[in-house]
This record gives structure tokens, sequence and C-alpha cells, in this order.
């Protein structure tokens, strides 16, 4: 600035020469280049001026900047939180956004006595999955959850997002309500509807399988911290056999709803009770695209007898016997020649199922750290009696099949699973279940992780009444005559059994277990199909390694 000051008194200088020279009479020449100095020197200034005036406003920029990162405006992106805790957490400061990128592996590996249905030994990946689930925009969930063990679509666990608000009163609840869309597990049963990263046994108990698994559907939940009702309509799994109903037939559907209540929930006391019901209508579909429903026993979830990937439970329905009475997906008409063209295709081979309904009842307690807890399940098939008679499909109009199990657990350590309980204020998606265990004193800090000893006791009946009992069966099946095998077909014969699993478990750190189970069969009445298998004890031995985060 003052060197344009002394530029601008040169100016003003010059100026008062010139006119000091023409009152002297100087050449014209002279004053010329006078004037020409003095226009150039004009120019010289309006160029300063210029830069000046850049000058000013550049420094106005870099001071706004300056305000600017002093104190962020609403245009400037929010903080975020970041933990690398279990897994990769990212949320943002007003917690309106947030991502969590998990995955869950277990090894398994064990060796069994003699049974027809369970290899010998066994080693591999029981579950590998990866997940990605969080919110958006405050009010939206999602979650996307791929297990590699499956191929191609069999492959997608949970695959949903779901819709979160305050519209009940605070006097009913003071958490959301929960309107939830795409692939999950139905609400039914407290231990189907738990994560298998949670499983105080290696796998599921032999009722499990008369409990519907994930399925594509829509549900609303309400609850709280002590209670909570989710329900929901659902249709086809990717876990089905086949997506797709067969040729000219619609989907089947189900209706599902669970309610649980715990009037005790405190860090080492839990109380907690439940009831599920499940509809179900086939709509034609056969075993060959709705197994799970239409030859009970046959679950797409493994359970206590399946451990070793042997092919399936030691007891299920015959697997000649689709309870819809349908061969197959690609022959459901009746005959198409002679008679037959007068009512195919108005006539289905997959017309004997009406309907048919699920139902159970759970509880589980726990006082520090020993815990109970038990459920029994019950499905129920009404059948079109004369279809089923004309087709040769036995078992009458009205089948039921049943299970239950009841296990008690002891922490070694002093943990009490009743501090992992999930209510609905924690866990909207499987409310009314268990989590991960509370270590006391993990291995990460100096301590000896979680000890835990469990006994499990489980039953399945898969036998449905008829006029003979089970004996009479086997030998119609193997040498009877048409009355003899009329008779026999009066009655399912799906099997019934009864299991012991004994397990010990250590919990060294978050997100690692160790586990090992060993199963004595007690009771075994073979299914009709499998008649050798009668009167077997097989018992098993099975280990994992898991770790999650």
């Amino acid at each position: 600035m003052h060197g344009h000051g002394r530029t601008l008194r040169r100016l003003s200088g010059g100026v008062a020469l010139a006119a000091f020279a023409a009152t002297l009479g100087l050449p014209a020449a002279a004053l010329a280049d006078t004037a020409s100095e003095i226009k150039a020197l004009k120019a010289h200034l309006k160029r300063l001026e210029t830069r000046l005036a850049e000058q000013a406003k550049s420094t106005t920029q870099v001071k706004n900047a300056l305000d600017t990162k002093a104190a962020p405006t609403t245009n400037a992106p929010p903080p975020v939180f970041v933990s690398f805790r279990n897994g990769l957490f990212v949320e943002t400061e007003d917690q309106d956004f947030s991502f969590k990128v998990g995955g869950q592996l277990q090894i398994d590996g064990g060796f069994a006595s003699s049974a027809d249905t369970i290899s010998r030994s066994n080693v591999g990946f029981r579950r590998a999955r990866l997940e990605i689930e969080g919110k958006a925009y405050k009010n939206w969930f999602y979650k996307v959850q791929y297990d590699f063990t499956g191929a191609g679509v069999a492959g997608i666990r949970d695959f949903y997002f779901a819709y979160r608000d305050k519209f009940l009163p605070p006097e009913i609840s003071a958490q959301p309500v929960t309107v939830q869309i795409g692939n999950f597990r139905e609400p039914f049963s407290l231990e189907s509807t738990e994560s298998s990263k949670y499983f105080t046994f290696i796998e599921r108990s032999l009722p499990s399988v008369l409990s519907p698994s994930r399925h594509i559907g829509a549900a609303v939940a309400v609850g709280d911290k002590q209670w909570s009702v989710k329900a929901g309509v659902f249709s086809t799994s990717p876990q089905d056999t086949a997506t797709a109903p067969p040729t000219g037939e619609s989907q089947y559907w189900d209706a599902a709803v669970r309610g649980v209540y715990a009037p005790i929930v405190e860090e080492d006391k839990l109380l907690h009770l439940g009831a599920s019901f499940k509809y179900h209508k086939p709509n034609n579909t056969t075993a060959a695209t709705d197994a799970a429903n239409l030859r009970p026993g046959q679950s797409p979830e493994r359970e206590e007898t399946d451990v070793l990937g042997g092919g399936g439970a030691l007891t299920r329905v015959s697997a000649a016997q689709d309870l819809s009475c349908g061969a197959s997906a690609a022959s459901l008409n009746i005959a198409t020649t002679g008679v037959g063209l007068l009512s195919a295709p108005f006539a289905r081979r997959s017309s004997c199922l009406k309907y048919s309904y699920n139902y159970g009842f759970e509880a589980a307690a726990a006082y520090g750290p020993v815990s109970l807890q038990a459920e029994y399940i019950a499905a129920q098939y009404e059948r079109d009696v004369t279809n089923a008679l004309i087709y040769g499909n036995g078992g009458g109009n009205s089948l039921r099949y049943s299970g239950y199990y009841v296990f008690g657990s002891v922490f070694l350590t002093g943990e009490s699973r009743a501090a992992s309980y999930k209510g609905y204020d924690k866990d909207f998606n499987t409310p009314g279940s268990f989590g991960d265990v509370q270590i006391k004193n993990p291995l990460n800090k100096g301590g000896y992780g979680a000890f835990e000893l469990a006994a499990r006791y489980s039953e399945i009946n898969l036998n449905n009444g008829g006029l003979v009992d089970g004996n009479f069966v086997y030998a119609a099946g193997v040498a009877g005559n048409a009355a003899q095998k009329a008779i026999a077909s009066t009655a399912t014969l799906g099997g019934r059994q009864d299991n012991l699993t004994v397990a010990l478990n250590w919990y060294p750190v978050k997100g690692v277990r160790f586990q090992a189970n060993w199963t004595k069969t007690l009771t075994l009445i073979a299914p009709s199909d499998r008649p050798y298998l009668n009167g077997e004890h097989p018992s098993l031995f099975l280990a994992r390694a898991q770790v999650f985060w």
C-alpha cells in the first residue's frame, strides 16, 4: 500500500509540472510529451486500482473459508463414528445412518456309530456367511446375508428391509412399530427364531423340523422390553427345492404369528413365555417344490441327527409319501387318455391336502448361572380322504405329528444366560430370543473365558394312528397282499425318535466359541421305508469351532 501511495504522489507531481510549463510558454512538443506521459501514468494507475480490488476480493474469500472451518455450516458432512470391535461398524453422529459388515464361520467335524443316514465321519464348513446390515434416514433398516455353503439363490439367508416408526402411544410401547419385507424367518418358535451364532447346542433339536424356516414375505412387529408380537404372510423360500410352483398351479402361502411375554427380565434373572401359530395353504403344490411342509421331518435346516450330512434325519415321513398326493411336479393331472379326458386338467393329483397348521409353546428361565428351556411343537394336516384313497396315498383325512425338547445349562464361570436375552427393544427381527454370552473374564483380559455345561432331551413322533401297529405296516410293505396294504395305508409311519445330547462349550472372547456335543439315540422306531433301522441306537460326537464378527 505504501508503494501505491508513492506512485500517486508521482502522478500528482507530473500534472503540476505540466501546468507550470504551460504558463511559462514552453514548446508544444514538450507539452505533448508531458501529456503522453500523463496518459501513460493514468493507465498505470487504472491497472493498479484493478489489482487492489482483486486483492481485496481474495482476502475476503480467504477469511470466509477460515470462518467456515472454525464453525461448520449445515452443508458440511457430519462426523462419523467408526468401530472395529466385532466387525466394521460406521455410524453418523446423529445416528441416522449406519452400516455394519459382519460374517460367520463354523467348521464342524465328528464321527458316528453305524446308521443308515449318518456318515461314519465327516468334516467341513457348516456355515460360511457374509452380511451387511444398517439403517438409512433414521427409520429405514436393511440386512443382506449370504451363506457360501449354499449354491446360487439357495445361499440367500436374511435379505430384507424394514421401516420403523413410533405409531403407538408411549402408554402401550416406547418402541417403534416395525414393517418388514423380504426373506427372513417366519415368526415361529424360540429355537427356530434364534440365530445359529448363539446356539447352546451345535444343532437345533428334533422337533425343529416341524418349524418353518426363512421365507419371502411381509411382517409387522410391535413390542417392548418385556413383550412382543410379530405376524406376517409368507410364500416360497430360496431354500425350497424349487422356488416356482408346479406348472399350472399357484405358489403356497403361510400366515404365521408369535407372541412372547417376559415378566422377569434382569441381568441375572429371566422368565420367558411364548406361543406360535402357522397356517399353511398348499394351493396344490407338492413335495417336489415344498418338501418341508409336505414331507414332515425333511427340513432345509439340519437338526441333531443330521449333523454329519448323511442325507436326512433318521425319522421322517417316507420319501415316497407326499401328503398332497402329488407324484411329481411333472405329473399332477390325472390320466389324459380315455375317460380322463372328460375331467383333465380340472382334477389334480395334488388335491389331497386342503390345509395344514402348526402350533407351539415355549418357555425359558434363568437364575444366575443356571438356565432351563423347553418347547412343544405340533403339525396338523387336513386332507381330502377320497382323493387320498384314489391315489393310494395313505394316512386318512387328519394327520398329526409332534415333538418337544427340554434342556438345562449351567455356566461354570458364573455368567448368566439372562444377560444375553434380547427383547423387542434390542432386536426387532428376532425378538424374545438369546444373543451372545456376556463373558465376565475374557481371555484377552487375563481371564479364562466362559465355560458352560448343558444337556438336552428331545423327541419327534412322525407316526400317525391307523388301524394297525408299526410291525404290520412293515410286513405289509414287504410282502402284503392288496387288502393288507390297504389296511396298512390307514397310517403314516414316519418313525419316532428320542435323543439325549450333552454339550461342553468354551467362549474365550467375544465372537469366538468352541463346542463339543455327544448325542445318543435312546429310542428309534424306524420309518416305513427303512424298517431295518428299527431298534437301532446310534450315537455321534461332533465338535465345532466358530468365529463371528
